[in-house]
């Protein structure tokens, strides 16, 4: 059957057509955009965090005695944890832990300009030994000098100089040099110039979550402000059993009045990040799942509805010597016409979704030519299947049947 004698077909019958473009186009919106997200969320398993996970300690305490003096009871932790068997290096960590899911979201900016664009980043506040903690490999430029570093508690203070990362700075300057270079950091844009740059590794929830997995700046600064919260970062030597982990933490109860939250490797911080981020991966997944059945379940419904009307025209058809099989095509292709026209629809307004998610929400996702296509051709073959038990049902209908009827 000709494509334009389909179109008028569909044309005497627009309402049912609308409501099944629409359908097909809200399914792709939405799956389209669940698709995205998951495919972001799970690609980040793939991509190693370039640390020694396994020689890298998270360490977090609270303090609840406001008589402590904070400064006093950094140096004693760090000097008890260095006691212990097996650690090589204990340094205090002024903002995010490394790998691990919490910390504020860090900017940095190349101008103090109202529209610039910016950067996500992990931001760290390290003592003298934080470099060496951590494994950092410096490539240009140099490390902090012993003057530069500022430590006491007032939060108001910056050191005013920072190193960052090799692919923060190829993202901020592209193949200029960044040594020398003025950035600025958080919305209050605070300045700080540029004095070291190293190999970068995955260091903090903000960038990774923003796809910018080795985005990181490090000052000079052991801030503590009125925090209750202290972190520390802890090297130990390759091969040490697990009991340091104890180990740690018990050298930690020196001092009343505070607890120790959580002693653990950077492997078990970025595991913990993975398990919250495939969970939601796997939401999105069921959210996707759940939709395609309501479309499918809904184009069953007016499918047989416009059977159902157009009965006598299929028994028309028969009786001027059309099969059954190629009743069935024409109302596949009736489908397959109404489906491109939603997926057309529906991919227009997935893109905006996404842009209206990833500028409002901020959250994780990313558009994949191969998603798009996958999404297209299980919509359709969805949308096919559906269509076939109302199709051959049509195709049963005898010319004998509608002479009978009329």
């Amino acid at each position: 059957m000709a494509i334009k004698h389909i179109l008028k077909l569909l044309l005497q019958q627009k309402g049912i057509s609308l409501l099944i473009i629409l359908q097909v186009a809200i399914t792709v919106m939405i799956v389209s955009n669940t698709a995205f997200i998951s495919y972001a969320t799970l690609q980040n398993w793939l991509i190693p965090s370039k640390l020694e996970e396994q020689q890298i300690l998270n360490v977090t305490t609270r303090v609840f005695d406001n008589n402590i003096e904070i400064a006093s009871l950094i140096e004693q932790d760090i000097r008890a944890m260095e006691a212990v068997p097996g650690v090589t290096a204990a340094s205090y960590a002024s903002h995010e832990l490394v790998l691990d899911s919490q910390g504020p979201g860090w900017t940095m900016f190349k101008d103090t300009q109202p529209e610039t664009d910016y950067r996500v980043f992990g931001y760290f506040g390290l003592d003298e030994k934080g470099i060496d903690v951590l494994g950092l490999k410096v490539i240009a430029g140099r490390r902090f000098y012993p003057s530069e570093y500022i430590k006491g508690n007032h939060q108001s203070n910056n050191a005013g100089v920072i190193m960052i990362s090799e692919e923060l700075s190829e993202a901020l300057f592209g193949d200029d040099s960044a040594l020398g270079q003025t950035v600025y950091v958080s919305r209050q844009r605070i300045a700080h110039r540029v004095i070291g740059v190293y190999q970068g590794k995955m260091l903090g929830e903000s960038a990774t979550y923003s796809q910018q997995q080795y985005h990181s700046g490090i000052v000079p600064e052991v801030l503590w402000g009125n925090r209750q919260k202290l972190n520390y970062l802890v090297r130990v030597a390759e091969g040490v059993p697990e009991s340091v982990l104890q180990q740690v933490e018990t050298a930690l109860y020196h001092t009343p009045g505070r607890m120790v939250q959580r002693v653990e490797y950077a492997a078990r911080a970025k595991k913990r990040l993975w398990d919250g981020r495939s969970t939601f991966a796997f939401t999105m997944s069921g959210i996707s799942l759940i939709a395609c059945i309501v479309t499918a379940m809904g184009i069953i419904a007016l499918v047989n509805f416009s059977v159902n009307l157009r009965k006598k025209d299929h028994g028309v058809l028969r009786a001027l010597g059309a099969s059954r099989s190629m009743v069935m095509t024409t109302l596949i292709k009736e489908n397959t016409i109404l489906v491109f026209i939603g997926l057309v629809l529906g991919f227009a307004l997935a893109i905006l979704l996404y842009y209206f998610l990833m500028n409002t929400v901020r959250v994780q996702s990313v558009v994949e030519l191969p998603l798009l296509v996958a999404v297209a051709l299980f919509t359709w073959l969805i949308s096919t299947l559906a269509v076939y038990l109302p199709a051959r049902e049509a195709a049963k209908v005898s010319p004998a049947q509608v002479t009978k009827a009329s």
